[in-house]
């Protein structure tokens, strides 16, 4: 029993003794006598480091910074709390000082360094020289300075080799100007040569200073010449001097459907503006080049460069085209999210009461939104519905929401299709909530099967369930079932009422409602819910639950579409009258009746076939509650 709780609180909260966990980082090592090695537990701050033998390696108890000080092996210990986790460390001594180093050579030659300590490996940092790593031969390459390093036991000697400063300078290799303009070329490795030009009728320089003058249009060929011990080297750059404007060539996406929101144009000449003669149709971002469509229809697109010969322009011509399909933007308006996003496409089969994602994508997102399209659909009503692909032990972040940002399939708006025509901006706003401490505590279990009677079924694993705070609407934590379909959710802050919401793709779940913790009575032990497999819904199981709050009555009404059936369950204190009213989009009822509540849990069908396919509200109300919700009827 004592396992079992460690591992639910590692899928939870990952809090109290779930900390030792988390190895430490590294968790094994060398470190260098008179060095430093730092470790660290980064997701779970707050704890003390400790040696096994500090006369070998010591660690600062807060820093994690182990000091190698004799030769052996020690046990870094980290400890949080009640709980701790180890590594393993070796404290090696560094080899020898390192002789033949802090010598100058020329590009292309050699030189030979040595080490008293046997059984090392040489290594060189920085491009100016390489080294032989088993010979300590060092060969020059590049003016500069090199780092060499012997290795013995992970631990290292370091000296210096230098490369003659008279190898080639960097300049760039080539360089545009306008005759009526100035430029000045330097040499980033600063090595002092002189600079020419082959053809002063086009440009002069300055021999020292590298200061362009411009004469007449056409090309020179500046020359940075270095002399030094090692001998002369020259670098050379192509100077163009320009009288004339090119606006570049345009590249990208000429025709696009209309909701696609992520196109961009692009000009190989950069620094020019975008724009669009005809803005009721689409725009284009000015710097950019983001197109945004409008409506059907083509607009000539312009770029517009000014260079050395005055202003260029450049055009092409972009369609917006009809989608025919479902288009639209999935929005992080709370926090940036870096990672995977799925988007699925979903269908509802009323009579067969399944519902299937028909299609999905998986984009990933840096930032602020993905943009996703679903193509070649037949007529039909569909749902959209987006989740990021985070860690199934994250207990924040993004919960999945459909469009238009609501949790819950029954509230999510429907698509109606028709096969040919362009739905665009089906836009979802992701939900985020952060998890807020708390004495609170709420758990259960998703089952499924029979559950009649005093029997269980089988249980539910690894269903994701959602902790939502019913006043703001916001997540508060996410968990999964285990393999018994068992959940427990702690850390909850009191004097607030939560939602429980299992999401299980393929089926239509009922929210468990009201659940308000207090200070007083802080728990709630039993939310569980059935998965009905036939018809494809999740249901709060009422029996036998202790409500925290007491207090109040409960309704619930299922399946959500519904065809010919809609289930009115409740969870009463005491037995009251409740009038059930239906009504259009346009306020008229389409139902009107009235149900006995008797005091407990008890379930009352009401006959829908008589109402045509559409959009309703049912409302049910009695002296104590009242319920509504959102209502599709499909037959």
């Amino acid at each position: 029993m004592k396992k079992f709780l460690s591992l639910s609180c590692l899928a939870l909260l990952l809090s109290y003794a779930s900390f030792a966990l988390y190895p430490m980082s590294p968790t094994s090592g060398t470190v260098c006598i008179g060095s430093y090695l730092y470790v660290s537990d980064s997701l779970s701050p707050g704890g003390v480091w400790s040696s096994s033998n500090p006369a070998v390696g010591s660690i600062d108890a807060t820093s994690g910074a182990i000091t190698g000080i004799a030769s052996g092996t020690i046990t870094i210990t980290y400890t949080l709390g009640g709980s701790y986790v180890t590594g393993d460390f070796t404290v090696n001594p560094s080899p020898a000082p390192i002789s033949g180093g802090g010598v100058t050579i020329c590009a292309g030659a050699t030189t030979t360094l040595y080490d008293a300590t046997p059984g090392g490996t040489w290594s060189s940092y920085y491009y100016y020289a390489t080294v032989g790593s088993a010979t300590g031969i060092v060969t020059g390459v590049a003016g500069g300075v090199a780092n060499v390093y012997y290795t013995v036991g992970g631990c290292s000697a370091v000296t210096t080799v230098s490369v003659d400063a008279t190898s080639t300078g960097y300049i760039p290799a080539s360089v545009t100007v306008c005759l009526t303009g100035s430029y000045t070329y330097s040499d980033s490795a600063g090595l002092g040569g002189t600079w020419s030009s082959s053809n002063p009728a086009v440009a002069t320089i300055g021999a020292t200073t590298g200061v362009i003058t411009p004469v007449s249009g056409g090309t020179t060929t500046i020359s940075y010449t270095t002399t030094g011990t090692c001998g002369t080297s020259v670098a050379t750059s192509l100077l163009t001097i320009s009288t004339t404007t090119a606006p570049g060539y345009i590249s990208g996406t000429t025709s696009l459907p209309l909701g696609y929101t992520s196109a961009y144009l692009y000009d190989s000449q950069p620094g020019g503006t975008w724009s669009s003669t005809s803005p009721a149709v689409l725009t284009i971002n000015p710097t950019s080049g983001l197109i945004t469509p409008v409506t059907l229809g083509s607009s000539l697109i312009s770029y517009t460069y000014t260079g050395c010969g005055g202003v260029a322009h450049d055009t092409v011509t972009v369609t917006d085209t009809a989608l025919n399909g479902i288009s639209g933007t999935v929005y992080f308006d709370t926090l940036s999210y870096y990672g995977n996003v799925t988007i699925w496409l979903i269908h509802y089969n009323p009579i067969t009461h399944i519902l299937s994602a028909i299609d999905s994508q998986s984009i990933y997102c840096y930032g602020s939104s993905v943009f996703y399209q679903f193509t070649g659909l037949a007529t039909d009503s569909f749902r959209i519905k987006a989740a990021t692909q985070d860690s199934s032990l994250t207990v924040t972040g993004f919960m999945p929401t459909y469009h238009t940002s609501y949790f819950y399939w029954h509230d999510a708006d429907v698509i109606y299709h028709t096969a040919g025509a362009s739905d665009v901006n089906k836009d979802v706003h992701m939900a985020w909530g952060t998890v807020t401490a708390g004495p609170g505590f709420i758990a259960g279990d998703v089952t499924t099967g029979a559950n009649k009677g005093t029997s269980t079924g089988a249980p539910a694993a690894n269903i994701q369930i959602y902790v939502v705070n019913s006043a703001t609407g916001r997540l508060v934590l996410k968990t999964f079932t285990n393999s018994a379909g068992h959940y427990s959710c702690s850390g909850l802050p009191v004097g607030a009422t939560y939602h429980i919401f299992p999401d299980s793709l393929n089926y239509l779940t009922t929210a468990y409602t009201g659940i308000t913790l207090t200070a007083a009575n802080p728990g709630m032990s039993a939310a569980s819910f059935i998965m009905h497999t036939i018809s494809h819904t999740i249901t709060p199981n009422m029996t036998g639950v202790p409500s925290v709050n007491a207090a109040n009555s409960e309704v619930f009404t299922f399946p959500n579409p519904a065809s010919n059936k809609l289930n009115i369950q409740w969870n009463e204190k005491t037995e009251e009258t409740a009038n059930v009213v239906i009504t259009d989009v346009a306020g008229r009822e389409v139902y009107n009746g009235t149900t006995e509540l008797k005091q407990g849990t008890g379930v009352k069908q009401i006959d829908l076939a008589q109402i045509t396919n559409g959009l309703y509200l049912v409302t049910v109300r009695t002296a104590t509650l009242i319920y509504t919700s959102k209502l599709e009827i499909a037959h």
